[in-house]
């Protein structure tokens, strides 16, 4: 997604620059309009303190010429703001009160793909680029901005005291994501025993039956997914591999019709399941596969409850400036418009600056005795050697 997200965002500004005309005398290249291009997403997991690098920002800017999109595409001065003349900040407010402000150091990263240069898409210089990086722990209570200054002539080495006064020529500012309200409520996190839960996907005429996910909301979140991950092992030459599939099983939108709700909840039909699961993992008659994650194998909270970790679910969230973007953007929403709408949250620029996070349910999932009869001679699983590991 992000990479995609990239990739358009930056082909925006590449679409400025593909215009051409027989007639020699008529020019229409504008005059070029300086416009920063910000791409910056929080996420509590990249935190220093819950073990994660630090925040990522791509800050690039906006060209126009005369040559190809195509051709100045792949020239990185094209793209960057003189590394000495750009002075980036990640300011922190407590309300409206400012309470911290860091500068943002530069890093390289060296393993851009540049893209298929035969798929049709705009691609850039790489596999090395320019981006910035922040160091620090946010805050889910606390609000961020973004701001890029020019250094003055008159200024030496810039700080953070010398370039107070220097009015942002484009900066963004939001709320993050505050995961503190969030909470799975089916499967449920509060259980007494806070032991193993059971999924049952097929009752016991052998009906395909839903299975309700449900969990209370978080703030400033524009869109959640729904994901599934299904354990397994593979047995081959009596050699055991562990294995899992992961999908997104739903993705819910924040609108008028459920904006507010407490509590959201996504019903998943066992059919599906059963359909992806089939759908990923081919019939092999020498393959013997035990469902589950290994009892007592790293990652089993409840090793000797006599259950496997059958499966994860995994609610990823979007903040609403993200979800705005990708929602504007999506070509399934375009209709018949030629001129597509651009969504920006940056002033006097493109692009995009949010927040993101997931949340693991961390309780132990197993499945029904007619769920896992299911997986091993039911209509889309037969034959994928799936037995219930006798240990």
């Amino acid at each position: 997604m992000v990479k995609s997200m990239v990739r358009y965002a930056i082909g925006l500004v590449a679409l400025l620059t593909v215009f051409s005309s027989c007639e020699p005398k008529v020019n229409l290249t504008g005059k070029y309009e300086e416009k920063a291009l910000i791409y910056g997403l929080l996420d509590p997991r990249d935190n220093p303190s819950a073990g994660g690098t630090g925040h990522l920002f791509r800050i690039q800017k906006a060209f126009l010429g005369e040559e190809s999109a195509f051709v100045m595409a792949q020239n990185p001065d094209s793209s960057y703001f003189k590394y000495e003349d750009l002075f980036v900040e990640l300011v922190e407010y407590a309300g409206t009160n400012e309470s911290n402000r860091w500068v943002l150091d530069t890093i390289i990263i060296s393993n851009k793909d540049t893209g298929d240069p035969s798929d049709n898409e705009i691609d850039f210089f790489g596999p090395t680029q320019r981006l910035y990086k922040a160091a620090v722990n946010i805050n889910a209570d606390r609000d961020y901005e973004i701001t890029l200054k020019k250094r003055p002539a008159s200024i030496g080495t810039p700080t953070i005291a010398n370039m107070d006064t220097v009015t942002p020529f484009a900066d963004s500012k939001i709320s993050i994501i505050d995961e503190s309200t969030f909470r799975f409520e089916n499967p449920s996190e509060n259980l007494a025993n806070a032991g193993a839960q059971k999924m049952t996907l097929v009752n016991t005429s052998g009906e395909f039956i839903q299975y309700n996910i449900k969990f209370r909301q978080a703030a400033n979140v524009g869109q959640y997914e729904v994901w599934l991950r299904f354990h397994y092992r593979e047995v081959i030459n009596n050699i055991e591999t562990p294995k899992t599939i992961e999908w997104l099983a739903r993705s819910i939108e924040i609108n008028s019709e459920n904006e507010g709700q407490a509590v959201l909840q996504n019903p998943i039909v066992g059919q599906e399941i059963y359909s992806r699961i089939g759908s990923e993992i081919p019939v092999d008659a020498g393959v013997t596969r035990k469902i589950g994650k290994a009892d007592g194998a790293p990652g089993d909270p409840w090793p000797n409850d006599g259950h496997t970790q059958d499966f994860d679910i995994i609610v990823r969230m979007g903040g609403e400036e993200l979800f705005n973007y990708i929602d504007i953007n999506d070509p399934n929403n375009s209709g018949v418009l030629q001129d597509k709408p651009v969504y920006t949250n940056i002033n006097n620029g493109l692009g995009v600056f949010s927040s993101r996070t997931e949340i693991d349910f961390t309780n132990l999932i197993y499945m029904s005795t007619e769920s896992y009869n299911e997986l091993i001679d039911g209509q889309y699983t037969s034959g994928r050697g799936f037995v219930v590991d006798p240990n």
